[in-house]
């Protein structure tokens, strides 16, 4: 049995944001456990070879101006790749250096399979492959890359997720179907014109609200990307084709709309539909809204159960969705401050972390959606 105080589960930006800033406030190496199922970075490590982060990277940290994909206000991303858009592996290779330079140990190739409550205030115990691990604070950061959308509609199975997808390059020459016009629709069509197939990209209306959050509207590099693209006679943009099944017809895949509408083509269609809600062996210990999401206090602390806290894209505090790397970073200080102030850790980190903008407690910013030019 290890014993420990926190175990912090997934090694992506918000896990590792989470245990660097645990470190900063002087947790000792032994009360503080990353563990990851893959690699550090994993979920990066698996992008298709061509996708690049939407929100760009800018050393400005000089400046007083927080790189929008650094998961430290110290840290730039773009400093060491060079690059406004990084790939995935070049974001991995970025968190890699964060383990270093904080000295945060990360028990990788490390499958989590089950989470037993001992009690309201006596912690956790954790069975993992190898091993079983009892703390006193649990924090999930699991993310959502691992839980693809795969049952979005009838005959999704017989569809590819384009987190399947490691290079477009691979992929036979012909005519494709993408399913969601979202930043990874306009993604896949973009790289599948670009190597000269032809695409119909389907569901890919974005003119319904009225509304500057890219948690809900195309970004501006992909919205970009996308009008690049708009005049190639190669693609077919139908935004009012609504998938209701994907069913095998023959060598052929059909794509029917809810109007009955088909589309046939000879390669399984591209699924772009986004991720499922999965917190894994975690999933009992909180309670969800009706849109799915979990219920969490002001500390991002399950609402059913005491020192399990959340991390990462799947936080939700209505109406606002923290889903990127520059909205959830600022509520790594919502657990640490709890777990900081109940083992008697350096709190005065977090004064550096709110004036770098990384610390957000009103979240009725995130509400404002006017933009005056």
């Amino acid at each position: 049995m290890i014993e420990t105080q926190v175990v912090i589960v997934g090694a992506g930006p918000a896990g590792l944001g989470c245990a660097a800033l645990l470190k900063q406030m002087g947790i000792e190496d032994k009360d503080l456990i990353v563990l990851e199922r893959g690699e550090i970075g994993e979920s990066f490590l698996r992008w298709p070879e061509s996708m690049r982060f939407i929100t760009p990277s800018f050393p400005s940290n000089g400046y007083h101006q927080t790189d929008l994909n650094a998961i430290t206000p110290d840290t730039s991303p773009a400093f060491n790749a060079g690059k406004e858009h990084l790939s995935g592996k070049e974001y991995a290779a970025y968190l890699k250096m964060v383990v270093k330079h904080y000295q945060i140990d990360v028990e990788t190739h490390t499958e989590l399979n089950k989470v037993t409550s001992l009690g309201p205030s006596d912690g956790f115990e954790l069975q993992t492959h190898n091993s079983h691990i009892r703390c006193q604070y649990l924090i999930w950061a699991g993310g959502e890359f691992q839980s693809p959308n795969t049952q979005s509609f009838t005959g999704a199975d017989l569809c590819i997720h384009n987190t399947r997808i490691r290079s477009w390059e691979a992929l036979d020459k012909g005519h494709y179907v993408v399913i969601g016009g979202y930043e990874s629709g306009v993604d896949a069509t973009f790289n599948l014109a670009k190597l000269g197939h032809k695409v119909t990209l389907l569901e890919c209306s974005h003119d319904s609200e009225q509304t500057y959050d890219p948690s809900k509207v195309l970004s501006p590099y992909t919205a970009e990307r996308m009008s690049c693209i708009a005049k190639n006679t190669d693609i077919d943009f139908n935004g009012e084709f609504e998938v209701s099944a994907v069913y095998k017809e023959g060598d052929a895949f059909v794509v029917q709309s809810t109007d009955g509408e088909e589309i046939r083509t000879p390669f399984p269609p591209i699924n772009c539909t986004g991720f499922e809600i999965d917190l894994g062996p975690v999933s009992e210990f909180f309670v969800y809204q009706d849109n799915g999401f979990p219920w969490v206090s002001a500390f991002d602390e399950s609402t059913k159960l005491r020192n399990l806290f959340l991390a990462g894209p799947r936080l939700f505090h209505d109406p606002t969705l923290l889903c990127f790397i520059y909205k959830f970073r600022g509520r790594f200080a919502a657990p640490c401050s709890v777990i900081g102030s109940e083992l008697e850790l350096d709190m005065s980190i977090l004064k550096h972390y709110r004036q770098a903008g990384m610390l957000l407690e009103d979240l009725s910013c995130c509400q404002q959606q006017e933009c005056f030019c």
